[in-house]
């Protein structure tokens, strides 16, 4: 009688306990992951190159005595006429003594943006020190630099897409090229004018994108989140669903090359 109580009590624990097991099995944790699609379209092989805007006819205002600037008139980003009022200047001898005779006036020799505003009401300035310095509007140019092993790549008549700070774009042409060369990144400057720029300070930073061509319209395409890399982002790879719980690494040359179209030089 003992011996059956005890099988009969090693049946049940064993009963359970497959029980457990079964239902451990079904409720064992998966990796949420999320599917996409292929596309088929065409990818751009970019170029981009960093830019910094300039003026090309720059006016330095000068101070002709050592004086104070007893009243100003501007404010940088300001259009101004030529012969309009920019500075009253009251020389040191005048400030000395509290004299309050005729001040000198400073007027716009042609007309421009004032890009600079270096004295401010009540600063000193020597003789010949700036004052302000204003621009041509229509002489805003973007300097691009450009690598020397793609100048090529880069001539007279180019077109490229200027990308602000603010991710606006802008069309531009290529111009000329001047003959200066940074020994430290041996980069060549390359400049580029768009016609509907807008005011924009000397010395911002911008992309300047230029297109080479275009792969076939057939090509494969995948969002950048699918795709993955070793750490020295060399091997590049995308995980193929096979069936409902599987998932494959698959690698292609194709892939690899499509990945790498877009380059980045120059910072």
């Amino acid at each position: 009688m003992k011996a059956k109580c005890i099988l009969l009590t090693y049946a049940c624990l064993t009963a359970c306990a497959g029980g457990n097991i079964e239902n451990a099995a079904l409720d064992r944790p998966a990796t949420e992951v999320t599917l996409t699609h292929a596309i088929y379209g065409h990818i751009s092989h970019e170029t981009i190159l960093r830019a910094t805007t300039a003026y090309q006819n720059k006016t330095v205002v000068s101070a002709p005595i050592p004086s104070f600037a007893s009243e100003v008139y501007m404010r940088v980003g300001k259009r101004v006429k030529a012969g309009e009022l920019l500075y009253r200047l009251e020389s040191k001898e005048q400030h000395a003594l509290g004299q309050h005779s005729t001040p000198i006036e400073i007027r716009a020799a042609r007309p421009g943006i004032l890009i600079d505003v270096q004295a401010q009401t009540g600063s000193y300035v020597t003789e010949g020190m700036a004052l302000c310095t204003t621009a041509e509007a229509g002489s805003l140019v973007f300097e691009i630099n450009v690598p020397y092993e793609q100048l090529e790549s880069v001539q007279r008549g180019s077109r490229c897409v200027l990308e602000l700070p603010d991710g606006k774009r802008l069309r531009a042409t290529v111009q000329a090229t001047l003959a200066t060369m940074d020994e430290a990144s041996q980069s060549e400057k390359i400049v580029a004018t768009a016609a509907d720029a807008p005011f924009l300070p000397e010395g911002m930073n911008v992309k300047a994108v230029f297109i080479s061509g275009s792969t076939t319209d057939s090509a494969m395409l995948l969002p950048k989140s699918a795709v993955q890399s070793d750490e020295t982002l060399t091997s590049y790879c995308v995980m193929k669903l096979i069936d409902d719980s599987t998932a494959i690494k698959s690698r292609s040359k194709q892939a690899t090359v499509r990945l790498t179209a877009s380059k980045s030089v120059g910072g």
